[in-house]
């Protein structure tokens, strides 16, 4: 088990639903920081992706299935955003 903090959805807010990386070592999932929290599934530890540009929380991602590191997420309010390892 892991927890996941910072994760309470106000009313406005859809839920958070986390997905598996390329390959089931780690997780993605939204919090209420506006940010993205990987969560290293091997040794349970947590690191974020975060931006100034960022203005609500992405609670829904995808992970393109060709492209290793492409990563997309989107808000509750219509805004997409994506991030890359390059």
């Amino acid at each position: 088990m892991i927890h996941h903090y910072n994760n309470h959805a106000n009313s406005g807010q859809s839920f958070f639903r986390a997905i598996w990386g390329w390959d089931d070592s780690y997780l993605f999932v939204g919090n209420m920081k506006r940010a993205v929290d990987v969560i290293y599934v091997v040794n349970r530890t947590t690191s974020s992706l975060d931006s100034t540009y960022m203005t609500a929380s992405p609670c829904r991602f995808a992970a393109h299935p060709c492209i290793s590191g492409t990563l997309a997420g989107a808000t509750g309010y219509g805004q997409v955003y994506m991030w890359t390892t390059t």
